[in-house]
């Protein structure tokens, strides 16, 4: 029930007060999941790395097909040869002795393979079969799923194997005498591990998930996904790990739930979970590797309806999840910071989601891409809100027109400064400002951020809201709206107001007014598309930040105007890695190590250096001088204000 108007007279700035003071401090017991700030993300980054893409017609194969037609099955072995070769090889993934786990992606038991809805049975035979000549044939491998379509029924799990094509594997003459199997991952409670987060982003599952014994005992976890359309945006890599979701724990279709548990948690009170819970799980997973099935692909919807495939002929290879994900968001022309699952996972230590520290190998994005129709169910068309904002105290008030802060409209706060908060990171596309705030009446709320443009051009606000708003694009007033209006999750946009933005750095200053609504917002910048088919795409190239420089120069993800370009060689790294950065400006510098947690490990350098380049040579000790155990680093070097961080694997 609302307070009433004598109540918030009584004590609603006491309330207001108090709900400040609280959502500024470390001891704000927020709704749990609904935000973070930006802080607690600190030391996550990825790593440069490479993506490999061979189209069937490559020009370095022996034998070219063209990209219109099937490839057939020798000419797809040909292309997830070559594709593994370009991103580095198996070398330093496999070697022999090892059990490989193969995630392949079936959704429907009834498509066929090779119709796009379920991975291609020849891409999976292909690398079974180079799998185990890199071995010699001392592995062993599994091919797992865990299936949503098994009507009710775990035992029908079978059947996905059979009409997926997959059961004649088991008796292909091409295949004989190799150590390979299916494990369907719903099946048997006795064989599932609780397996405990410590930085879960799944609010509702408290970072406590189930999964089957044997993927946490494999030694090599490759992803195979079909590169597809869906309401997350896409499937391909990170996606494909929700299969890893026991059915006999979680339920059919994974939501359902069974005496043992009340399922995932994809959709609850308006919130959206299904993105968390993919990062989470691919935490979970570890992937070492990642090989594409862009063999036929399916636009607009994640199932085959007679008339949605785009046939692209193409495979794609790569040890970073996020950068495969990335390269294949761009190969049907979205924009990988609108989805989710990749932003989030880049930002909880998965792999790297900045296109400058991606190498592609093979054919060009370019050369490859094709325009798809996007998923429209769940707003899927509405890109991703951005979800980093610094926001200011509450103000009692109804008026939306009056200037609670003077000249708000060229307003350029600092995070932490004149009671405005620090940066802080929204879950959802809904900025959640009721979790922020508390639930104070009758009040007007700031929030800000910058965002980068690699040129000047008109772009569409697409804006969210329920009560009054008013949008200010540096320093102008391109928005407002006073009353209120529904807001359902169906409905996530309210307005599409076209702007102009300008080359570099701009300015959003978003000021609502919450009284009986949801107190949120949502907004993203989006391309001037008129096609509902492929509209709602974040404007190219721009980033979201909340230090303003400014400058009318575009500025890179750490928010200066200078990148310290930490590199490290090699990468993957066996005996001793070379260290190199490039510091803006003079002053006492740190190069320090973390594991993926955030938990500081050691200093590899503590000294005062000089701007300019500096290169550190680690022969891979720890803190005793013994060599450091293998495994997935995160390194940070800084210096004053400046900071850059960048993920290393020991081999």
């Amino acid at each position: 029930m609302k307070k009433t108007w004598g109540w918030i007279l009584l004590g609603g700035m006491a309330l207001i007060a108090v709900c400040w003071d609280l959502a500024t401090s470390d001891q704000y017991a927020a709704e749990t999941g609904t935000f973070r700030y930006e802080s607690e993300f600190d030391v996550v980054s990825g790593a440069t790395t490479k993506v490999a893409i061979v189209p069937s017609d490559y020009e370095e194969l022996a034998t070219k097909v063209a990209r219109t037609v099937d490839p057939g099955y020798d000419q797809i072995e040909a292309m997830v040869r070559k594709a593994l070769e370009l991103q580095g090889g198996l070398d330093w993934i496999i070697t022999k002795g090892d059990k490989v786990m193969l995630k392949v992606n079936l959704v429907g038991g009834d498509s066929p393979s090779g119709e796009g809805e379920n991975t291609d049975v020849r891409v999976v035979k292909a690398v079974v079969k180079i799998v185990h000549d890199h071995t010699e044939g001392d592995v062993e491998i599994v091919i797992a799923e865990g299936t949503a379509r098994t009507n009710d029924d775990p035992s029908k799990a079978g059947s996905v194997w059979e009409n997926s094509g997959y059961t004649p594997l088991l008796t292909d003459p091409y295949l004989a005498g190799i150590n390979f199997r299916f494990l369907n991952l719903n099946q048997s409670y006795t064989d599932l591990v609780e397996f405990t987060l410590d930085n879960a982003t799944a609010a509702p599952h408290n970072g406590s998930y189930y999964v089957h014994n044997e993927q946490l005992e494999a030694d090599v976890y490759i992803s195979i996904p079909v590169l597809k359309i869906h309401d997350t945006g896409i499937t391909c890599a990170l996606k494909n790990q929700i299969g890893t979701a026991p059915g006999v724990y979680y339920g059919y279709n994974k939501m359902k739930g069974t005496q043992y548990y009340s399922g995932l948690k994809h959709d609850v009170d308006h919130r959206r979970w299904t993105e968390e819970e993919i990062v989470d799980f691919c935490i979970m997973a570890d992937i070492d590797l990642v090989v594409v099935d862009a063999i036929m692909t399916l636009e607009s919807y994640k199932t085959y309806n007679g008339s949605n495939q785009v046939r692209f002929n193409t495979i794609l290879a790569g040890a970073d999840p996020i950068a495969v994900d990335h390269v294949c968001t761009k190969l049907v022309c979205l924009n990988p910071d609108d989805i989710d699952h990749i932003a989030l996972g880049e930002k909880m230590g998965l792999g790297t989601n900045d296109a400058e520290k991606i190498e592609i190998a093979g054919a060009s994005i370019d050369a490859t891409k094709k325009k798809v129709k996007k998923n429209t169910s769940n707003h899927g068309e509405f890109g991703r809100s951005n979800r980093t904002w610094i926001l200011s105290e509450a103000f009692a008030g109804s008026d939306i027109t009056k200037e609670y802060i003077a000249g708000e409209a060229g307003l350029i706060p600092e995070a932490g400064k004149n009671r405005w908060s620090q940066p802080v990171y929204f879950f959802d596309d809904r900025i959640d400002l009721l979790s922020f705030y508390g639930d104070p009446s009758g009040v007007v709320t700031y929030a800000f951020a910058c965002f980068s443009a690699l040129q000047e051009e008109q772009a569409q606000l697409w804006l969210g809201y329920d009560e009054s708003i008013v949008v200010y694009l540096n320093g102008e007033e391109v928005f407002s709206y006073t009353g209120t209006t529904s807001y359902g999750d169906g409905d996530l946009v309210k307005s599409k107001p076209v702007v102009t933005v300008k080359q570099g750095e701009n300015t959003l200053l978003v000021k609502t007014y919450h009284n009986y609504g949801d107190f949120s917002f949502a907004l993203n910048v989006c391309e001037n598309e008129s096609n509902s088919l492929y509209d709602g795409s974040r404007l190219p190239g721009i980033k979201f930040y909340t230090a303003a420089t400014g400058s009318s120069t575009p500025v890179n993800d750490d928010h200066t105007l200078t990148e310290t370009k930490l590199t490290v060689y090699p990468n993957p790294v066996v005996n001793n890695a070379t260290i190199t950065f490039t510091l803006p400006e003079p002053g006492k510098t740190t190069l320090a190590l973390y594991d993926l947690n955030g938990r500081f490990i050691m200093n590899l350098m503590d000294a005062s250096l000089n701007a300019g380049q500096h290169t550190h040579e680690w022969q891979l000790t720890g803190t005793g001088r013994e060599r450091i155990k293998s495994g997935t680093y995160l390194c940070v070097v800084r210096c004053g204000d400046y900071r850059d961080k960048i993920k290393i694997i020991v081999r």
